[in-house]
């Protein structure tokens, strides 16, 4: 009869604490801020270069690197200026609103990241293909404003072709 009630006596504290565990799973996957707590820390913070360009933006534009970085499942550009001595100051961080790294043809070579004319004015624009969560494919371009010294997100002009 005792070993029957420490039998119980198990099952019983068993079941609590699988139901303490359940009641913790469903709170975390209920309540956001919990649940991108957990995610944040079960998720890699690794970063990861995709891409590098480099090039001279346009006659008076500041030389450029240009890296497509993965981190955190975010995509996001790092833009360099770079000096007479090849050292690299941080310009900007443009972030890229997709987390699928894409690729597109430009002249006939498949690639992720490339500065290339795409209104046809004589400076270069960044253009990183990325995909959205349907796999729909987007273009992210940005024209460097000389003015501001900082980067404006732009669309493709009409019939624009890589």
């Amino acid at each position: 009869m005792s070993n029957d009630s420490a039998f119980k006596k198990t099952e019983i504290i068993l079941m609590a604490v699988l139901a303490v565990v359940a009641m913790t799973l469903v709170t975390i996957a209920v309540v956001p801020n919990l649940r991108l707590k957990v995610k944040e820390a079960f998720s890699s913070s690794s970063r990861e270069v995709l891409a590098k360009v480099s090039g001279k933006i346009g006659p008076n534009g500041p030389h450029l690197t240009v890296l497509k970085i993965k981190s955190g499942g975010h995509l996001g550009l790092e833009v360099y200026s770079e000096d007479e001595n090849g050292s690299l100051t941080l310009m900007t961080k443009l972030p890229l609103f997709e987390a699928r790294d894409g690729h597109f043809l430009l002249q006939g070579n498949a690639t992720n990241l490339a500065l290339t004319d795409v209104d046809k004015d004589g400076n270069l624009e960044i253009v990183a293909p990325t995909y959205d969560e349907q796999m729909v494919p987007r273009l992210n371009i940005f024209r460097f404003n000389p003015e501001s010294k900082a980067f404006d997100r732009a669309s493709a002009p009409e019939g624009f072709e890589p």
